[in-house]
């Protein structure tokens, strides 16, 4: 289980909007990793279109979600919200 911090919390519930970076890094290390959308939305459990449109930035991955991510691909929430990959 991830735990956050109250900084996480903050970000992500309400405070800056964090979510362009957080497309932003999501699609970047999906890229990086070599792994294609189909793949990642399978390892995830959603649809592909969904994927494409959190790695636009049309639509806002819920807290869940990232969990998951960062759970799946080994890092932490900060990680995934202040590196630049």
């Amino acid at each position: 289980m991830i735990e956050l911090s109250e900084k996480d919390l903050s970000l992500i519930v309400g405070g800056d909007n964090v979510y362009p970076v957080v497309c932003k890094n999501m699609k970047n290390i999906r890229h990086q990793r070599k792994i294609t959308q189909q793949k990642m939305a399978m390892d995830m459990m959603i649809d592909q279109s969904t994927l494409s449109k959190y790695e636009s930035c049309r639509r806002n991955p819920d807290l869940n979600y990232i969990m998951q991510f960062c759970s799946t691909y080994g890092m932490t929430i900060d990680d995934l919200i202040n590196s630049h990959y």
